[in-house]
């Protein structure tokens, strides 16, 4: 199967695609962005499909691909089958993968449809039905499949207006992102966001700034102020989904930003658990009474502990996967060693790990503030029990399917 991306004449809606060939979101043109969508899931050929004697700038193409112009009338020449794209398409790297997953279950050509009546401006065309295509229009003379993860078709009167920008954003959280991420912190993070965009500040730029204000939340807590710091942390983690959306949005996904973005996560909570340590074992703020004492080993043993936790996973996710992201560890996990195969006391651990990921840990911190240091850290030092019990549970049940030397 070859992709082909067609940029002339008459849409499946009795649109001129003609006039989608300059339309852009994120400064990258429509035809451009699927273009990249496709290099990133592996195809090394596509067509695009003008008039006689034009071509497109391709300005943003990084991956190697073979690119050839053809004219409509050449389709019929290739002896493949052909997943068809108008220009006019906005569609994000999640909705392509089920596309194609639907489209490796099928033998027949089709064309992609959103429910009954709209067009997605997707068609999957058969090597032997290829003499049937005679422009874009004429692919609705198809049988029809619904998709369940429809991407947009921009219609002529979107034209120069934020359609296709909104509905990328809104589809823009990722697979493990939790419902406050979601429906709570994305409310202030994407018009953040859609503004960065606009001033073409660099994903890796948006990481770094973001990242320095999540670390100097330990400052606060070193000052014995625990709420300040718990809402810096939170303001923190609310802007920490822009660099991804910004990302995701212009297409700079990188490998480096993923590793970058997690490092800086890391240091914030670190620099946390320093802080809350170092404001409990100033004797200015807490005299060295008995429980005192006791409180400030426990906020240093939970430094030690958070240490051999994060270090942990990140040589897991850095040896035996290709993701940066440590919200990806316990999925990582599982599809290695299914949950229904661990300890009842493990799946019982695992249905509250959710509580552990920033969107839910920071807000928390927020009330824990009213409630005091010596709380702080005796539930810190509880979930890190939890979590190393956890952690040495997922390498015992990890070593016994594969060789997992840290």
């Amino acid at each position: 199967m070859v992709p082909a991306i067609i940029c002339v004449g008459d849409g499946v809606r009795s649109e001129d695609l003609d006039k989608f060939n300059k339309e852009k979101i994120g400064r990258i043109p429509l035809y451009e962005r699927i273009l990249i969508n496709l290099i990133n899931e592996g195809f090394n050929k596509v067509y695009i499909v003008v008039e006689k004697d034009v071509s497109l700038k391709l300005n943003n193409i990084l991956g190697p691909v073979n690119i050839e112009y053809i004219e409509l009338s050449d389709l019929v020449k290739i002896n493949e089958d052909i997943l068809i794209f108008q220009n006019n398409v906005v569609i994000n790297k999640k909705q392509l993968v089920k596309i194609i997953q639907e489209i490796s279950k099928t033998e027949n050509s089709f064309i992609c449809k959103n429910g009954e009546e709209d067009f997605t401006g997707i068609s999957f065309i058969k090597e032997n039905d290829l003499c049937l295509v005679t422009s874009a229009k004429s692919i609705k003379t198809f049988k029809q499949l619904t998709i369940s993860e429809p991407p947009l078709l921009l219609e002529e009167h979107n034209l120069g207006s934020n359609v296709g920008r909104d509905f990328l954003f809104s589809h823009i959280s990722k697979n493990v992102s939790g419902w406050v991420s979601k429906n709570i912190n994305s409310r202030i993070s994407i018009p953040i966001s859609k503004i960065l965009m606009e001033f073409r500040i660099h994903p890796n730029t948006i990481t770094f700034f973001v990242g320095c204000l999540g670390i100097s939340c330990g400052f606060f807590y070193a000052s014995n102020n625990p709420l300040i710091g718990a809402l810096v942390l939170q303001m923190a983690t609310i802007l920490d989904r822009c660099d991804g959306e910004v990302a995701r949005i212009t297409l700079k996904e990188s490998k480096f930003g993923q590793w970058f973005d997690t490092a800086l996560d890391q240091l914030s909570y670190f620099s946390m658990f320093i802080g809350i340590a170092t404001c409990l074992n100033n004797p200015s703020f807490f005299p060295l009474t008995n429980i005192n004492i006791l409180i400030k080993q426990f906020s240093i043993i939970n430094i030690i502990l958070y240490i051999i936790f994060i270090t942990t996973v990140l040589f897991f996710m850095i040896r035996r996967t290709s993701n940066g992201s440590l919200a990806y560890y316990p999925g990582e996990v599982d599809k290695r060693v299914p949950i229904q195969e661990r300890s009842l006391f493990y799946r019982l651990i695992s249905k509250y790990r959710f509580l552990l990921k920033r969107e839910f840990f920071s807000p928390a911190m927020i009330f824990g503030s009213f409630l005091g240091y010596k709380f702080l850290a005796i539930t810190s030092l509880i979930l890190f029990v939890f979590g190393l019990y956890h952690q040495v549970s997922d390498y015992l049940a990890l070593k016994e399917k594969t060789d997992i030397t840290y």
